[in-house]
């Protein structure tokens, strides 16, 4: 065998390290665009949760003839129960009850649909002490308060997610329009 050609057959130590650059390059750009993917994925998978949450909160207030209440505020969606011996609203922790974490800052907007007369009732009845009311109210008949949540990372701009009901029917998740 001509040992020119025996030398050709292989491949160089120069080639082969231009090979792995141009691998390690183009998978550093595929796994920096699912960075994004994966947000969007664990931020959607947190609101379809807490709309399973909301559900499980409505059908234990049904099953318990209690009333339950839905905590919205800047520190994150907090469930309790209303005590109608003592009259106040007691926070539930238990599983799948306890606050959760989520590992970005999320902004968190309600908005209620108006119930003409039995809103205003209960607001003049407690002459301004409604920081102990929850945002949302899950009746023990099975209806809740009307409402819309909306949640909106702050670290990233993204379309929000919507959680709604009409009061009778069950949340729904959804993807709003605005960026």
């Amino acid at each position: 065998m001509n040992p020119v050609a025996a030398r050709q057959s292989g491949f160089t130590l120069i080639e082969i390290l231009v090979v792995v650059l141009v691998v390690s390059i183009l998978m550093g750009v595929v796994v920096s665009s699912f960075t994004g993917v994966d947000r969007e994925q664990s931020l959607r998978g947190y609101c379809e949760r807490l709309a399973l949450k909301i559900e499980f909160a409505r059908d234990k207030a049904l099953q318990a003839n209690r009333e339950w209440g839905v905590y919205i505020d800047a520190d994150g969606v907090r469930f309790a129960e209303f005590d109608e011996i003592n009259g106040e609203w007691v926070q539930r922790v238990e599983k799948p009850f306890a606050p959760e974490a989520y590992d970005t800052a999320l902004r968190f907007e309600v908005e209620l649909e108006e119930i003409p007369g039995a809103l205003a009732a209960s607001t003049e009845q407690l002459e301004g002490d409604d920081e102990d009311l929850p945002n949302i109210v899950l009746f023990s008949s099975g209806e809740t308060t009307p409402f819309e949540i909306t949640i909106q990372p702050e670290e990233w701009q993204t379309a929000p997610w919507l959680l709604h009901s009409d009061g009778f029917t069950r949340t729904v998740v959804e993807r709003g329009d605005d960026v």
